[in-house]
């Protein structure tokens, strides 16, 4: 079998801070072969070693315990198949984690870091460059779906579809304005550039002298200006319900029997409607009740500290760089929806970490705050499965740039 190339984010670090997040909060699969492996190991009797899977949908996981974490995890917050056995004989999901590598181009894969994982979001350990060998050593033993198919990439040509990408990198994690005005600004330019086509954009000579006039066009303004916003209530909906699946956690719903829809299906509702708290959708949120938080009466915070958005630009670079917005890292869509995509997740980190703030008694969103919207925003983001339906891609279509314009002004732009 011919490896693929591995191209790896150039500016993430990683390594395990002991944290125990991912053993607490993920459902692990196993893959074919490994329940059976496992059990082999010489365990002396140990009661778990024979009963520590489960099957859920037709597939196998290691069971959890009655406070939510894997079997394998002892008193201490340690792996107990690790520190017995080795890191080399865990599983291929525990191993691979927290790497997110998936297909891009005809025999190419990309590596980035999640950032659902504190220490990669806290960019902590070892700079991914110099964790080559063992990542490749990852990529031998997966398989992978589908490259980049024709229909994803717009009819553009490699050359033509990398220039856009670092051209829309430089200007969204640029610190000349403010985050919501280059996100608002880059929207603009791509609804640009998409109306101009794949035969104009393609052309290298004549879009190197456009480049310029465009990026002076859709030169985002150098501060926030607060205005009314007119969001509608219809739009609010909307936009619940679209947030909704960005705040719920699908490895804890795996059980798909009557009475697990039928909460879910309550949870969601209440949601939508701004009742409840957003626990309900997943332990990480605050339980504090979502009317009280009012998020969409938020008064504008003009002039954040400097490193407050940093977990969101931490969000962006790496997916950015290794083309993990669309295709295969986020449900097969093509390169412009997926990008905007990606760039209209701000509003959804914004509201989460406008919740956080308002659950501790502030007004002002901190650096902490979005640390934590991020580690949410970022597991569903290209992960969840009700964000891969019809509805999803409505609920981005709908928010066009003059209605995403006015949900940040409704969000209170920071």
């Amino acid at each position: 079998m011919t490896i693929p190339k591995v191209f790896i984010a150039s500016q993430q670090r990683s390594g395990c801070i002991m944290c125990g997040r991912c053993c607490r909060r993920f459902h692990v699969r196993l893959e074919p072969g490994e329940r059976d492996r496992i059990a082999s190991l010489d365990w002396k009797g140990k009661p778990f070693a024979r009963d520590f899977s489960t099957t859920i949908n037709g597939y196998e996981y290691f069971r959890r315990k009655p406070d939510g974490s894997c079997v394998f995890l002892d008193d201490k917050g340690v792996c107990t198949i690790h520190a017995q056995f080795g890191f080399k004989v865990k599983a291929l999901t525990c191993r691979g984690y927290p790497m997110n590598i998936v297909s891009t181009f005809p025999g190419e894969v990309s590596v980035m870091a999640r950032l659902d994982c504190p220490a990669v979001l806290s960019n902590e350990g070892t700079p991914l460059p110099d964790q080559r060998k063992d990542v490749e050593a990852l990529v031998a033993e997966m398989t992978f779906g589908r490259h980049f198919v024709e229909s994803q990439l717009c009819g553009l040509t490699r050359q033509t579809l990398e220039t856009i990408r670092d051209k829309v990198a430089d200007l969204v994690l640029s610190n000349h304005a403010p985050i919501p005005n280059l996100i608002i600004a880059t929207l603009k330019l791509l609804d640009a550039l998409e109306k101009l086509g794949p035969v104009f954009l393609n052309d290298a000579t004549t879009m190197k002298e456009v480049w310029p006039a465009l990026l002076k066009r859709f030169e985002p303004e150098a501060e926030v200006k607060p205005r009314k916003a007119s969001l509608s209530a219809y739009s609010k909906l909307i936009f619940r319900t679209w947030l909704a699946a960005y705040c719920r956690r699908d490895e804890e719903i795996l059980d798909r029997g009557m009475l697990s829809r039928l909460k879910l299906f309550k949870s969601n509702l209440a949601f939508i409607s701004e009742h409840g708290s957003w626990k309900q959708l997943g332990d990480e949120h605050p339980d504090f009740p979502f009317k009280q938080a009012r998020i969409f009466e938020a008064k504008p915070t003009i002039n954040p500290a400097e490193d407050t958005w940093i977990p969101f630009r931490r969000f962006l670079q790496p997916r950015l760089e290794t083309l993990q917005f669309f295709g295969a890292a986020f449900y097969d869509t093509d390169f412009f929806t997926g990008l905007k995509a990606l760039l209209k997740a701000y509003a959804h980190v914004l509201a989460s970490a406008r919740y956080h703030a308002r659950a501790n008694g502030r007004d002002d969103i901190t650096q902490p705050d979005v640390f934590n919207a991020v580690l949410s925003v970022d597991h569903c983001h290209g992960r969840s499965p009700s964000l891969r339906t019809p509805l999803s891609r409505n609920n981005e279509n709908f928010f066009d740039v003059p209605r995403f314009e006015k949900l940040l002004e409704t969000l209170g732009w920071w």
